[in-house]
Parts: C-alpha cells; sequence; structure tokens
C-alpha cells in the first residue's frame, strides 16, 4: 500500500485521485454536511500559487492507495501558522479495509507532515462526535465504534464544551470533541483559543459571530490550562 502526498503530484493527479477518494472513501464516511468540508477546498489549497498567508493554513492531504489503485484511506492535516498548532480535519478508511491498521498508519503520516511543516513539538488536534448528539441507536452505535478507535489511534480528549466554527456560510456551528494526538495531560487555553480563532478566520467568520462559539472564545480567554483526558467513549468495553 502506497502513501501518496497529493502536495508532491502534479495537479491532474492529484485532482483524479482526489475525486477517487471522495467518491469511494470520504463521501461514504463523513454524510453529515454540516461537519464534511468541500474537497474543493483542500484542491484550492495544494493548486495555490503563491500560497495564501495566514490564516489560511498549510495543508497536505494524503492517500493510502493499493496496487490496482483504488484508495483504501486518506488523511488531511493542517497546520495553522499563527497558532502554530496542527488540526488534523479528516481521516477515513475504506468500510471493506477496516481492522487492517490503516487509521494508525494514517495518522502516522499526518504526524510527519505536521512535523515537516511545523516541527515535532507542533500539537495535532482532531475532533469527533459527541455520543449525546445522536439521533438514534445506529449513530449511537458509530460514535461509541469512533471513539473507540480513535482511543486506539492514541486520541484523547481535551475536556472543555467545544464549539465548531461553522464550514461554510450554509452551516452553523457545532457540538464536537477536541481531541489531542499524543502531547502532555494539560494544554494551554490560549492555544486553543489561537487554534480556533485562526480556524475560523479561515473559514470566513469570526469566533464572535455566533452566541456559541462567542462563549467558548470568551471561557477560553478566561482559563488557564486544560485537561487531556480519555475520550469519554473510548475505554468502554
Amino acid at each position: 500500500m502506497q502513501a501518496v502526498r497529493l502536495s508532491a503530484i502534479d495537479s491532474a493527479s492529484r485532482d483524479a485521485l482526489l475525486r477517487r477518494y471522495e467518491i469511494q472513501v470520504y463521501g461514504p464516511a463523513f454524510p453529515d454536511a454540516e461537519i464534511r468540508e468541500d474537497p474543493a477546498y483542500w484542491r484550492g489549497l495544494l493548486d495555490a500559487d503563491p500560497y495564501p498567508p495566514p490564516p489560511q493554513p498549510l495543508i497536505e492531504v494524503l492517500l493510502l492507495v493499493d496496487p490496482a489503485g483504488d484508495v483504501a484511506g486518506g488523511v488531511t492535516i493542517e497546520l495553522y501558522r499563527e497558532a502554530n498548532a496542527g488540526l488534523l480535519t479528516y481521516i477515513s478508511v475504506d468500510a471493506t479495509r477496516r481492522g487492517q491498521g490503516l487509521g494508525k498508519r494514517l495518522i502516522a503520516e499526518a504526524r510527519a507532515a505536521l512535523d515537516r511543516m511545523g516541527s515535532p513539538a507542533t500539537p495535532m488536534f482532531a475532533e469527533t462526535e459527541r455520543l449525546e448528539d445522536a439521533r438514534d441507536e445506529a449513530e449511537r452505535a458509530a460514535t461509541v465504534l469512533r471513539q473507540r478507535q480513535l482511543a486506539g489511534m492514541g486520541a484523547r480528549w481535551v475536556e472543555f464544551d467545544y464549539v465548531m466554527p461553522p464550514l461554510r456560510t450554509d452551516t452553523l456551528p457545532h457540538r464536537l470533541h477536541l481531541m489531542l494526538f499524543g502531547g502532555p495531560d494539560r494544554v494551554p487555553a490560549a492555544t486553543i483559543l489561537a487554534l480556533l480563532d485562526e480556524l475560523a478566520r479561515a473559514l470566513g467568520t469570526r469566533l464572535d459571530a455566533f452566541q456559541d462559539t462567542s462563549a467558548m472564545a470568551s471561557w477560553l480567554a478566561s482559563a488557564d490550562m486544560l485537561p487531556v483526558k480519555p475520550l469519554p467513549e473510548g475505554g468502554r468495553g
């Protein structure tokens, strides 16, 4: 299984692989439009020349491609340069290939990419759904499974009431869990606030534009260190 860095290949090959990934893996893994980023945004950054300044992040999309040319999985990692913080925005593995260690390999590839874009000391955050937001038993089961899988790959929960800024003008803020891969047992609230402020501006909005994100920002501004704990459903049998 070959790991392909989309930033390292030509534009035509990149577009073809990205379309294949969207159809085969990414789209089915993230059916909720409110939390699914349009791959056209990634393509725009990867194709940009010159590259846009902050708040737009440095980005890498890594795909695992089998000898037949099918995409087995992928991960998107972004470096927010002002905050000096990484955000692993999406990771997905083809449903027929789960349980083969591909998720762990993708996490390792994302970490290596973040090391190149930033440094080994740059924290790598990510997001996942909350159990309390599941609409039915199927969603509850999927959320529990995903948290267990993420915990197995080294993700832990940054314990605070996280509200993701809206990804597009036709969506609203969305409550999720913010996670950290590796790192210490506490992280500065100032780091989180800087990351989320830069993320919001990159998405064309502001944290103070919505009541929930504004309240979160105010709380983070008054906080000191945030505990990093096991995911709520990550260790339950």
